[in-house]
């Protein structure tokens, strides 16, 4: 039987960083689980328009399945696209990733989950200045002088420059080499047959109903009388005999 997976969807195009990396589980078959509507935002057991769906499947795959007549979802893996079909199972790797509408997203594979739990973000780690601000440089610089030769740590007053986003496959010049690993990486594997739900283990009998409680409607009588007893005559002899 599949097991649940643990992945996280990371949004390429987050507003903060705390909004980048949304931690989920993928539940085995086509049971309401995790979803992606046609803006790119992430349900959990959601009845809603559906984009795509993400689930396990019966060999441990994760699976990105885009419903009949549902939006264009593109998938991406090392430098190559593939307009997923409607009704067909694409199997997803880590680090491939995926597009609804103007959302990109970067899927990462963390192996069997632990329990089933709805999708929370992934919070961003606190900076330097949030924690008190010149504190953290003056406690570097009360370690050096405890040591005393040793070097002072190196506290930057300025926070790091912004990385530059990465951009989009469709913007990267048409002239430029493929990625280096683009001929190691398999091709994305779309499977013919639609998705069958994972069957569920057969459910135990019921334990046999209890013994009914007897309710009697007559109290107990006294016993009857014994009816056996012999007749003797004035001598003390049976009567019967001569």
């Amino acid at each position: 039987m599949p097991t649940p997976l643990a992945v996280c969807l990371e949004d390429l195009d987050a507003r903060s960083p705390g909004e980048r990396y949304l931690r989920c589980v993928a539940v085995p078959g086509r049971q309401p689980g995790l979803r992606v509507d046609p803006a790119g935002a992430v349900l959990w057991r959601g009845d809603g328009p559906v984009a795509c769906e993400l689930w396990v499947s019966m060999d441990q795959r994760l699976i990105l399945y885009r419903p009949e007549s549902a939006p264009a979802v593109v998938v991406r893996r090392a430098g190559r696209a593939l307009d997923g079909p409607a009704g067909k199972p694409v199997v997803l790797l880590d680090q491939d990733g995926f597009e609804v509408g103007t959302k990109r997203m970067r899927v990462h594979v963390h192996g069997e989950a632990p329990a089933i739990a709805a999708p929370s973000f992934l919070p961003a780690p606190e900076r330097a200045e949030a924690r008190g601000g010149l504190r953290g440089a003056a406690a570097a610089v009360a370690i050096g002088a405890a040591l005393g030769g040793a070097a002072l740590f190196e506290v930057r007053c300025h926070p790091p420059s912004p990385v530059e986003p990465t951009p989009r496959d469709d913007q990267q010049d048409a002239g430029a080499p493929p990625p280096e690993d683009a001929e190691t990486q398999p091709d994305i594997e779309v499977r013919v047959q639609p998705p069958a739900i994972a069957p569920m283990p057969p459910l135990p009998p019921p334990p046999p109903p209890p013994e009914p409680i007897e309710v009697r409607e007559n109290p107990p009588g006294a016993p009857a009388p014994d009816m056996s007893i012999e007749k003797t005559d004035d001598r003390g002899g049976d009567p019967s005999k001569p």
